[in-house]
């Protein structure tokens, strides 16, 4: 039985309602608690995924939580009322949703740099994907809008892509090469009984050459800021790059966790490259 094309209509207006909701939703919570939580609520959110439990953080951190808070509640303030203005006044534009969904997508990228810095790589692989999956909402918003986008709105949109790929690669990738005598050993103990450890020089020209192509991200990335590559009238060439270099690094990455027979680790450098890819895909999309 065919279904008439207003049944159409209507699962196409609200299909995305019940995922602004949860937004608003986890971003309100999140954001008061980021806002006014004391130490023993920020420890909470740093420890989230964490293996080793921290007790101590960096000073400046407070700092980054009351803003990333300020910065959530301001999402929830402008999804409301553009949901209201959408459902109640049937209003036709999603400029208002939009900037929600992008100022949402500033404070992952504020809150996925400090689970990064405290080397809590099960959160920040999430707030990584958290960040993917927000822009293909973005995307999906920007698609059935029916009025332009603001020119300030597209310029600022990629931020959080450069942000978040600045210091997801980078990070360890001056670990690798600054901090060597800090993780090295590390390194070559994990692989010490694989046939990595027993290959000519060891694991250390691994390491380094892993290192290297991380810290190659960033500096792409500053080259693709300072070309003006975030604009949309600008070819994104390093940006797209610094996107494959990272997706190959994931893939590398993936290899060596498999041989260690570290299959949640694997997988998760596997989900990297393809949510990485879907980054690209959006970047492909806005140019276009």
């Amino acid at each position: 039985m065919t279904k008439p094309k207003g049944y159409r209509r209507i699962i196409n207006s609200y299909i995305t309602l019940p995922i602004y909701i949860g937004l608003i939703f986890t971003m309100l919570i999140n954001g008061w608690s980021f806002f006014s939580g004391d130490h023993a609520d920020i420890l909470k959110y740093l420890n989230i995924y964490n293996n080793s439990p921290l007790e101590q953080y960096p000073s400046y951190f407070s700092s980054l939580f009351y803003i990333t808070g300020i910065i959530q509640i301001v999402s929830v303030i402008i999804l409301i009322y553009a949901l209201i203005e959408k459902y109640f006044f049937k209003s036709s534009s999603s400029s208002l949703l939009l900037w929600g969904i992008l100022i949402s997508l500033f404070a992952v990228s504020i809150f996925g740099f400090m689970l990064r810095i405290i080397s809590n790589h099960g959160g920040s692989a999430n707030l990584f994907f958290y960040l993917c999956i927000l822009y293909f909402l973005l995307w999906y918003t920007e698609k059935h809008a029916s009025d332009s986008q603001n020119t300030l709105f597209k310029r600022i949109k990629l931020f959080p892509v450069y942000f978040s790929l600045f210091y997801t690669m980078g990070f360890p990738g001056w670990q690798k090469l600054i901090n060597t005598s800090e993780v090295m050993g590390k390194y070559i103990k994990m692989f010490s009984t694989s046939f990595l450890g027993k290959l000519p020089g060891g694991v250390a020209p691994f390491i380094y050459f892993l290192g290297t192509l991380e810290i190659i991200v960033p500096l792409l990335l500053i080259i693709s800021l300072l070309k003006g590559e975030f604009n949309p009238q600008k070819n994104a060439l390093f940006l797209n790059i610094a996107l494959f270099i990272s997706i190959c690094t994931f893939i590398m990455l993936s290899f060596g966790l498999s041989i260690l027979i570290n299959y949640p680790g694997s997988t998760n450098l596997i989900f990297y490259a393809i949510f990485s890819l879907g980054l690209y895909q959006y970047i492909s999309y806005s140019k276009n």
